[in-house]
């Protein structure tokens, strides 16, 4: 990255999908091909409305969010990436990653797509079987999963992700293991695991249950030549997710598209939750935002010190004090002195780190 410019995460989001799966967290859409259209126009609108305005930033990772971002015109996408390299100041090798959907993954997808050079992609396996797959509302089944890494490899997409699931009602420690199991065979570059909003569902795993399949997970695939580098993160080496490890830093951030959050330069923008508003004034800043909030110093320590706890390495004092040019507030020190004691981090001779089980809590 150029010494003078600041390190930037843009974040193009895509709420659309096949069907809603009721146990997702983020904002799902279902529509037809002419709004899902309009939405990469709209999408695309914003993108250049931000042209030249970020010549003091260098973008690290961009991302096409939303779990299912595969589910637009290939050649949408292709073309959204395509305007992103050309009109962002992009960092030589920045990461680019598209969230995949398995059902959409072919040769059209992929061809399409290709146009805008990605260099990740983010697959949503999210469990082993058909019947955990059909628990969680996805319209997939393993054997798209399969298709679809059996096109990335014959794209040369090496550097792919598979985000898995723990804790869904029925999931027992044998399929659990089947699932990480059966990511370790196909041998990914990179391995997320996520837990799905249905903590009260009925047949979920409690909580101590989940937190001896998180260490299994740990286990396993450290043996299998995995890095634990964040809460629910294992790569193979040299293949750290850089959007994710920029996170961790606490760097700023560009987000596009419905509902989106940027922080940059001291302020927190929301854009519109509302879709009409959005197609229709999309590039019009002063229209499609909802909310704007001014951040200070204790807001930008508060987010970092949360970031560095999902990080394995954590929280190093010197590293706070290089960024902020202070020492870590009493307030905040007082704050994870309390977390110690709940054995969520350890104190180190340097600072703090999260143990297991402050990682599992943090997925």
């Amino acid at each position: 990255m150029s010494s003078d410019r600041k390190p930037l995460l843009v974040e193009l989001f895509i709420p659309y999908g096949i069907r809603q799966e009721p146990f997702r967290t983020q904002l799902q859409l279902v529509a037809g091909n002419a709004e899902k259209n309009a939405y990469m126009a709209a999408l695309k609108r914003e993108l250049l409305s931000w042209e030249g305005e970020l010549d003091a930033y260098e973008v690290q990772a961009l991302r096409l969010s939303g779990g299912s971002a595969t589910v637009m015109s290939p050649d949408l996408l292709g073309d959204l990436l395509k305007t992103a390299r050309e009109i962002l100041p992009m960092e030589h090798g920045a990461e680019i990653t598209v969230d995949a959907q398995p059902l959409t993954i072919g040769t059209p997808a992929l061809t399409g797509i290709a146009v805008g050079r990605p260099n990740r992609m983010e697959l949503m396996m999210r469990a082993g079987s058909n019947e955990e797959l059909q628990a969680l509302g996805c319209p997939h089944t393993e054997q798209h999963v399969k298709n679809a890494i059996l096109f990335f490899n014959r794209f040369h997409m090496n550097n792919y992700s598979l985000t898995v699931d723990l804790g869904i009602p029925g999931q027992t420690e044998q399929s659990w293991h089947n699932t990480i199991h059966a990511c370790a065979i196909y041998r990914p570059a990179h391995i997320h695991l996520q837990t799905p909003d249905i903590r009260d569902a009925e047949g979920m795993p409690d909580e101590a249950t989940r937190f001896a399949w998180y260490r299994h997970a740990c286990d396993f695939l450290g043996g299998n030549g995995y890095r634990h580098y964040a809460a629910g993160d294992f790569c193979l080496p040299q293949h750290a997710s850089r959007y994710t490890l920029a996170e961790l830093e606490g760097t700023e951030r560009l987000g596009l598209g419905l509902g989106a959050v940027t922080l940059l330069d001291g302020y927190l923008t929301r854009n519109t939750n509302n879709v009409n508003i959005y197609l229709a004034n999309a590039g019009d800043y002063e229209k499609t935002t909802a909310q704007v909030y001014t951040v200070d110093q204790d807001y930008l320590v508060g987010a970092y010190v949360r970031q560095r706890k999902r990080a394995v390495s954590g929280l190093e004092q010197e590293a706070f004090l290089a960024r902020f040019g202070e020492e870590l507030p009493e307030a905040v020190r007082t704050d994870l002195n309390a977390e110690v004691s709940e054995g969520l981090l350890e104190q180190t001779e340097t600072g703090y780190r999260p143990t297991e089980r402050g990682l599992f809590r943090a997925l």
